[in-house]
């Protein structure tokens, strides 16, 4: 992966994908938009969700989170 781009909260990357069988590659962009706990459970809320827990990944505490959220 490269990333091509950093805007504010958005992250665009390249990924590269070549497959075995043929050696066909096909390229992706994708971008991601990383935002803090706070701003993740202000979103939430003004989309409607009472109660939302976010806890760290149990098989990858640094890596990312788990949310949870209730209607």
């Amino acid at each position: 992966m490269q990333v091509s781009r950093v805007d504010g909260e958005l992250v665009t990357f390249e990924s590269p994908t070549v497959f075995l069988r043929g050696g066909e590659r096909v390229d992706s962009t994708s971008t991601l938009r990383l935002r803090s706990r706070d701003a993740l459970r202000a979103s939430l809320a003004k989309a409607g969700f009472g109660a939302v827990e976010i806890r760290l990944l149990p098989y990858a505490p640094t890596r990312g989170w788990l949310v949870l959220g209730q209607a």
